[in-house]
């Protein structure tokens, strides 16, 4: 796949249900917001300080209108922001954005989106491969970059941090892979800022839920 949000919502799809798994607390939103921010990261338009700021790079766009709308206002900002900023203001922004790169894999051709209705009242859209190798394919790339270090490149690392922020290790991961996956992953996303942003701007989230679940009580 072309950009990070598309790999990340194929790994979080279910193909037997057509649906992506559960995401706690809307991390998969997140992530999907944050993967805007990375792939302008990895095409060079962007970069992230020290102090976790985003700060415009190489001139010019993208070529994707989508991504150099979000170029745009970055480097139209006032003042360097950090990368937590610009997710949770996408976030706001976008409240479900699944939809979005769900309908953008069916305009390539990678999914099918058949219409149903629950209790023949309600309608819901569930999201099948045309070709479940390129989940498959993903899939297995991700498991060998985590256990075997095999194609570990910055844009996997991207990826497998924005994976551990969406919550999604166990949908990739058998269950007794899973100690050993995530001390790994743990310490990939260590080195990637981006992912550090998206996993903290869900944090927050987080403790603010708790916070007001219990101001209720």
């Amino acid at each position: 796949m072309q950009y990070l949000s598309q790999d990340l919502i194929l790994l979080a799809l279910n193909p037997q249900t057509g649906k992506t798994r559960f995401s706690f607390y809307a991390a998969l939103e997140y992530g999907l917001v944050g993967s805007l921010l990375l792939d302008l990261v990895l095409q060079g338009k962007l970069e992230i300080d020290n102090n976790n700021r985003v700060i415009g790079a190489i001139t010019g766009n993208t070529g994707d209108e989508f991504l150099d709308r979000h170029l745009n206002e970055v480097l139209a900002s006032s003042r360097p922001r950090t990368a937590r900023f610009w997710i949770t203001r996408w976030r706001r922004r976008y409240r479900w954005f699944q939809p979005v790169v769900l309908q953008n894999l069916v305009d390539l051709g990678v999914l099918q989106r058949q219409e149903q209705r629950i209790l023949g009242l309600f309608p819901t859209q569930r999201y099948f491969l045309t070709d479940e190798s390129i989940q498959r394919e993903i899939v297995q790339q991700v498991r060998e970059a985590v256990l075997e270090g095999i194609g570990l490149d910055s844009r996997m690392a991207a990826l497998i941090s924005l994976m551990q922020a969406s919550d999604l290790t166990d949908a990739v991961f058998r269950p007794e892979e899973r100690p050993e996956a995530r001390s790994r992953i743990k310490a990939i996303a260590r080195e990637e800022l981006v992912g550090q942003a998206v996993s903290k701007a869900i944090f927050t989230v987080q403790a603010a839920t708790l916070l007001g679940a219990i101001n209720v009580r």
